[in-house]
């Protein structure tokens, strides 16, 4: 079961959590199917109405390459500013640099208006990098099967995650023996879980198995009722919550 703590970082995310008895993470990165087009406000206006939807069911967005490569730093900015109170906004961008680049990065990012950031430990120096208010979270585990590197250098990636202090970690909802192991050896850690439904994991098994929050794209995005998809995801996962 999903482990909740008392005054854990990241704070909003937990306080949303709590305020509306859900886990859930929408990834916006593909809408209803259709193909992006550069500066295309059709797609901006897509993405308005779907989270204007669904302020009562999820807790927090998440944003990577595939829509601000469609809609522009400029349409970012502007959900942001526009749903800032209502949801944790994470940008999916995996940070993997040096230091100084991976420092102005984080800066530039909490500039647009996001909460947290997804960022690599293989590549080492994170203790170096400065940040003000962001929430960082370390890439521990992807959901793809052919993530073998990452298997093969767990034990190393959780030594690096508590060695660089970050607010969380993403561990794949797919390998639920690997959340296990994280909830284990970093009890402290948020543990996001992305790959539910699309790639194969079932709605609450990364709650089940000890992560926090599941992150959930494409089952929700390119439904024909992203409303009453959402709503059966949570009460499932509600009825593992409540156990």
């Amino acid at each position: 079961m999903g482990y909740c703590p008392e005054g854990r970082a990241p704070l909003k995310l937990w306080r949303l959590a709590e305020d509306r008895s859900s886990r859930l993470i929408l990834a916006l990165d593909v809408i209803d199917g259709s193909p992006f087009k550069w500066g295309d406000r059709s797609l901006l206006d897509r993405c308005f109405r779907l989270l204007d939807s669904l302020r009562e069911y999820i807790v927090g967005v998440k944003i990577g390459f595939p829509l601000l490569l469609s809609i522009g730093v400029s349409g970012v900015r502007e959900i942001i500013a526009d749903f800032k109170g209502e949801f944790y906004f994470l940008s999916d961008f995996k940070i993997g640099d040096i230091p100084e680049i991976a420092t102005y990065t984080v800066s530039s990012l909490q500039d647009l208006g996001f909460d947290g950031a997804t960022i690599h430990l293989f590549q080492g120096g994170l203790t170096r990098i400065t940040r003000d208010s962001i929430d960082l979270f370390g890439v521990l585990m992807m959901s793809h099967p052919e993530a073998i590197l990452f298997e093969k250098n767990f034990n190393e990636l959780i030594n690096e995650a508590l060695k660089a202090r970050v607010d969380g970690v993403i561990v794949g909802a797919t390998k639920k023996e690997y959340i296990q192991k994280a909830r284990k050896k970093i009890p402290q850690k948020t543990i996001l879980c992305p790959g539910i439904i699309t790639q194969g994991a079932e709605p609450s098994q990364a709650l089940k198995y000890g992560g926090d929050f599941e992150i959930i794209g494409r089952a929700i995005t390119a439904s024909t009722d992203p409303i009453l998809s959402t709503r059966k995801i949570l009460e499932v996962e509600r009825g593992v919550l409540q156990r």
